[in-house]
């Protein structure tokens, strides 16, 4: 079934995203998202499994307007605070709403659809791409992250948990926070192409930051992470190791 994180949203706030990885994650959305963004004013923007809504409040806080919806209350009240600390409320819609029901709660498609790390905790993710492709406006664009299966393999492989590295769940009870259902990057982008998105753009995310050493990682800053990643992330082999993978998608007219 599809994962609901009540319970663990200050798990979530100390372990991603007060961390240096969860400050490179958003620099890299960010970067990536500037050519829809920049220069645009108003755009109307789902926030599909919003979370805290850390990327969707700085969004607000340039003028555009927002839906934030999210299954969990614990994340859409944490969200709530985080856009009334921006002075944003009235740029923002919240909805708690699970993915495949959330198209009954808005009236019309949006400008851009942002769904980041959620796709991963679905109990069906392709479903969920095709329910997110219903909500995006033509000539709209989908924003897509989710936890790349490769990443996973080959990190175990590099542990030793060889066995874990093939089994088809890597989900287990000793980590809330590994998603129930990693996937493989080719056949997102596949099903995007029978949707009718192109693929504007599609990268690695931590491609080199997770395969580093800590000693090394420590030495480094997030700017310094964020220079050779941004280059490096969209070239594959290295493009196929990041962590998360993100792909910027339009919807033609």
């Amino acid at each position: 079934m599809d994962r609901n994180f009540d319970g663990l949203s200050e798990r979530f706030k100390g372990q991603i995203y007060g961390t240096l990885k969860g400050q490179l994650r958003l620099k890299m959305l960010d970067y990536d998202l500037s050519p829809v963004v920049d220069g645009r004013s108003s755009l109307r923007v789902l926030d599909a499994g919003g979370g805290m809504g850390q990327f969707s409040s700085a969004l607000a806080q340039l003028g555009h307007h927002v839906t934030l919806a999210d299954i969990s209350e614990e994340m859409l009240a944490a969200a709530q605070a985080l856009y009334s600390e921006a002075k944003v409320m009235d740029r923002v819609q919240f909805v708690c709403s699970g993915l495949q029901a959330l198209p009954a709660h808005v009236n019309e498609p949006f400008d851009l659809v942002l769904n980041h790390a959620v796709l991963e905790w679905l109990e069906n993710p392709l479903e969920g791409i095709s329910t997110l492709s219903s909500m995006v406006k033509p000539n709209g664009h989908l924003s897509l992250m989710f936890y790349n299966r490769h990443a996973i393999v080959w990190r175990n492989l590099m542990n030793g948990s060889w066995q874990r590295a093939h089994n088809e769940h890597f989900h287990h009870n000793k980590n809330a926070l590994m998603p129930q259902n990693p996937l493989d990057p080719q056949l997102v982008y596949e099903h995007l192409q029978t949707l009718g998105f192109d693929v504007v753009s599609w990268r690695g995310i931590r491609c080199v930051h997770d395969h580093m050493p800590k000693f090394m990682r420590d030495k480094k800053s997030l700017d310094d992470f964020f220079e050779i990643e941004k280059d490096i992330g969209t070239l594959p082999p290295y493009r196929d190791l990041g962590r998360y993978v993100h792909m910027v998608c339009r919807k033609p007219a």
